[in-house]
């Protein structure tokens, strides 16, 4: 892609002064060629391996020649549609479509005397002037913009600021495929009359309409999403108590679970220290017995002592099973309360999973919110527009009738422009 500093000049004056290209002039100094911009001298290049192209002559005066690119790109833009006579343009400024305007006659800056202004290119299009300016490194500023509106015409910009030709000179079909891309081709100005005009409002009216009843139904199903949120909240609510008191009686049970799990662990721990105090004492109390008195102790008093210690042995086991049974209770204590802990945790479990999918549906909610809003504000803009074609219709009506007056043609419509013109279909904002 070749830059605005690598296009070579491939137009210039004639004696005439009128504007040729290099392809049409003899070669070398015999074309008798002009600079556009300095008027210096210039030499046509014809050789059989560079691309033909001018250079300024080497004894002609070239200081502060203004020519660059830019005049070459312009040139070849008004020459394409001198020759095309076929423009694809947006039509309408909300969600515009194409449309091609194929012109009866194209003539190249002409003289607006309205204003004294010179647009680069004008076509006629069934009558219609289309003015068309050309921009490559300055577009049209603030204070033509308004010249143009205050007269009352068509004016398209075509933007070839980021226009770069495949070689080092434009051909039409490096401008052909540039004007493909989108917005390239802009409107400044629309006339209020005419049939660009026309196409413009019904496309407006139509882009209305429809963001009318997408609106309509936007705002229904807001209103519907809206009402849900409301149900979900109550029954959020509702639950609320319900889940406050389960995470109560879950907290007191599981104090109650720490605490026998406590009680538990002390009477295990009494219990295996009394059953190993009495096996030490009664085997310290056997033993020093049987030493002290192994030796004296007869037939009966053996028997006697045996008796003791069945009896004490029989009230050990005793005391050990009582202690075992209370053991047993305490364990089927805790595992119903497991249970029950079990099923209060399955309980918070399910009301977690309703909060969540709650949650979620708030969330949708929130984004479904915001998208109407972005909606919403889309319609204003358009009712915004709307309101400006309205001020439009208002203001040229009076003028309309003048003219029909004056040229004996009866007035075209029942009744005012503004109402023929008005979309059938009824405010939503009122019906709602």
């Amino acid at each position: 892609m070749a830059g605005l500093g690598s296009i070579k000049m491939t137009y210039a004056l004639n004696l005439d002064g009128e504007i040729v290209s290099v392809d049409d002039v003899a070669n070398g100094l015999n074309c008798d060629c002009r600079c556009v911009e300095c008027l210096g001298r210039l030499t046509a290049k014809q050789g059989e391996i560079n691309r033909w192209h001018f250079s300024h002559n080497q004894d002609a005066t070239e200081i502060n020649c203004q020519w660059s690119g830019e005049s070459e790109i312009h040139l070849k833009v008004k020459e394409f549609l001198e020759h095309n006579k076929v423009l694809t343009v947006p039509m309408g400024f909300t969600n515009p479509t194409s449309f091609t305007v194929q012109f009866d006659e194209i003539q190249l800056e002409k003289s607006l005397r309205t204003i004294k202004r010179i647009p680069d290119v004008t076509g006629y299009c069934a009558g219609e002037k289309i003015h068309i300016e050309v921009k490559v490194t300055h577009e049209v500023d603030q204070q033509k913009k308004s010249e143009y509106k205050r007269a009352n015409v068509s004016v398209i910009e075509l933007d070839f600021s980021h226009f770069k030709p495949k070689g080092d000179r434009v051909t039409f079909e490096d401008i052909e495929a540039h004007l493909l891309n989108e917005g390239v081709c802009a409107w400044l100005t629309v006339a209020p009359v005419g049939d660009i005009a026309c196409r413009f409002q019904e496309h407006e009216r139509a882009i209305t309409k429809e963001l009318i009843k997408e609106s309509n139904l936007q705002l229904r199903n807001y209103k519907h999403l809206t009402n849900e949120a409301a149900y979900i909240a109550d029954y959020i609510n509702a639950y609320r108590p319900r889940f406050e008191r389960c995470q109560l009686e879950i907290k007191t049970v599981t104090d109650r679970l720490s605490e026998l799990r406590r009680e538990r662990y002390e009477v295990k721990k009494e219990r295996d220290s009394n059953i190993h105090a009495a096996e030490s004492s009664f085997l310290n109390t056997v033993q020093q017995l049987e030493r002290d008195h192994l030796i004296k102790l007869d037939n009966r008093n053996i028997a006697i002592l045996e008796r003791l210690r069945e009896d004490f042995v029989a009230e050990l086991n005793n005391t050990y099973h009582e202690r075992i049974a209370e053991i047993q209770t305490l364990d089927i204590q805790i595992q119903n309360k497991q249970v029950e802990h079990l099923q209060i945790q399955q309980a918070i479990e399910q009301y977690d999973s309703k909060a969540s999918a709650l949650l979620a549906s708030e969330e949708r909610l929130k984004a479904q919110k915001l998208e109407f809003q972005q909606r919403e504000q889309e319609w204003n803009r358009a009712a915004r527009a709307n309101a400006v074609i309205k001020r439009h219709f208002i203001r040229l009506e009076p003028e309309l009738r003048m003219i029909c007056r004056k040229g004996g043609i009866p007035w075209p419509f029942k009744d005012s422009l503004l109402s023929e013109l008005s979309p059938d279909d009824p405010d939503p904002i009122t019906d709602q």
